[in-house]
């Protein structure tokens, strides 16, 4: 098995194990990408039928309000990168691109779905990940929604520092809420 995959599925599987028939099954269903920054993994209002799991590299979403870009979660190493309504099979709602050249896991949906009927094992692995994936999007509605900006600004400074090297500024201060040039005075306080 692929080192990008055993990550993948190691990351995933701890609270429900795999049998190796499993894990091969899964896995023939995967693939791995080697993608240019600025590449377009989702489209706002378009269908997809792929979720990605980031093993190098880092995704931003985003949508469109009256013209501009809002955007409203970033993507790491060993973070999933997909749209919720792209597994019901419906249109996304945001677009996902990538902020850096990126190696990520590419999972076919429908080929998994079709798994998922007949192996209660690859069913649970899947809820697994979808369930790791709720979460984060809670806890970013919660960020989102329940803190000021600069609040937002501290805690993505203590819990996330790497990405004030890897995202824009611009991308961060849409994320929090604030103009790039109220994010420079926080910066330089």
């Amino acid at each position: 098995m692929d080192t990008a995959f055993k990550t993948f599925i190691d990351h995933f599987s701890t609270n429900y194990q795999l049998s190796d028939s499993s894990k091969a099954e899964i896995c023939n269903h995967f693939s791995i990408l080697h993608l240019d920054k600025k590449h377009v993994l989702i489209e706002e209002n378009k269908r997809h039928d792929f979720a990605y799991f980031v093993v190098k590299g880092a995704v931003r979403s985003y949508y469109l309000k009256d013209g501009v870009e809002v955007n409203t979660w970033f993507a790491l190493e060993n973070d999933m990168a997909g749209s919720l309504h792209n597994f019901k099979d419906n249109p996304s709602r945001e677009t996902l691109e990538l902020v850096e050249s990126s190696t990520l896991i590419s999972i076919n949906l429908k080929k998994i779905k079709a798994l998922m009927l007949h192996n209660i094992q690859i069913a649970h692995f899947v809820n697994a990940i979808i369930e790791e994936y709720a979460f984060f999007l809670e806890d970013k509605i919660y960020f989102s929604q329940m803190m000021s900006s600069i609040d937002k600004y501290l805690i993505l400074l203590d819990k996330e520092p790497q990405i004030f090297q890897r995202i824009p500024l611009t991308y961060i201060a849409s994320y929090i809420g604030i103009s790039r040039e109220t994010l420079s005075r926080l910066r330089a306080k």
